[in-house]
């Protein structure tokens, strides 16, 4: 599973999921960042991603679990895995 960490409010990932037909992304759960989303804070934790969400936003948890940050990274990571 992949998972695209976004924020309410936040230009990068606004500007990631209008450039990125996400719904063609197989496997792709996208969570949005907010006190009311335990379950998008939990994986957040999880993947020991919190001190980074707290300096960038959109973070992108591939399927090999590598941390990819950045609109040009993630967006270069979709185009090549078909979105």
């Amino acid at each position: 599973m992949t998972y695209l960490f976004t924020k309410q409010g936040c230009g990068d990932c606004e500007t990631v999921k209008s450039n990125v037909n996400l719904k063609a992304v197989e496997n792709l759960t996208v969570m949005q960042l907010d006190q009311e989303n335990v379950e998008a804070l939990a994986m957040l934790a999880y993947y020991e991603c919190v001190a980074l969400s707290e300096k960038k936003l959109p973070i992108l948890v591939s399927e090999s679990c590598e941390i990819i940050t950045d609109v040009k990274n993630i967006t270069q990571y979709f185009e090549e895995h078909g979105a």
